[in-house]
């Protein structure tokens, strides 16, 4: 199972669809979570009729909405993924999870954490924001490890990776 990454697109339609071009033909993403800022970014992706998972991000009127949930917990292969737009989202019981989604920060990452391996895929927003530049994750969870890697958003080129055995995991 592959899943693609993104958050914080605040409305940059481009990058996102380049992005997410670049997430089926390079790698082959099965599902995509997109961890908000802007809640509405994948409305065309979900038209469309591909896997997403989407949480709203804290700027989002959707965040506000207590009918959309702020998290969102599933199994992949025998592996729980949680996600949330920002860390303060996330009860102790997401946080129990093997694999754990977040963004907010604009700052790409992958930790991990105890038992559970923590990735923020970093912003979208624009090609350079803060010194960072535009990120998303891709993470393959195989029969005996997960493989996280970030990737520059403009280039694909591989930012950062960690590969965990899955009896580390949560």
């Amino acid at each position: 199972m592959i899943l693609g990454v993104m958050s914080d697109t605040h409305g940059n339609s481009r990058l996102i669809h380049s992005v997410v071009d670049a997430m089926q033909s390079r790698f082959g993403v099965d599902v995509i979570f997109h961890l908000g800022d802007d809640y509405h970014d994948v409305d065309d992706l979900i038209a469309k009729g591909l896997a997403v998972r989407r949480v709203p991000g804290l700027w989002c009127p959707e965040y506000q909405d207590s009918r959309i949930p702020k998290r969102l917990v599933e199994n992949f292969d025998g592996i729980a993924v949680a996600c949330a737009h920002a860390d303060r989202d996330l009860r102790h019981t997401e946080r129990a999870a093997a694999i754990i989604l977040t963004g907010h920060t604009h700052r790409a990452q992958i930790a991990l954490l105890g038992r559970s391996l923590y990735v923020n895929p970093g912003h979208m927003k624009v090609p350079v924001s803060g010194n960072q530049h535009a990120s998303y994750a891709v993470i393959e969870i195989r029969p005996d490890e997960v493989h996280a890697g970030i990737h520059d958003a403009m280039t694909h080129k591989i930012l950062d990776e960690s590969t965990v055995s899955c009896s580390r995991l949560a």
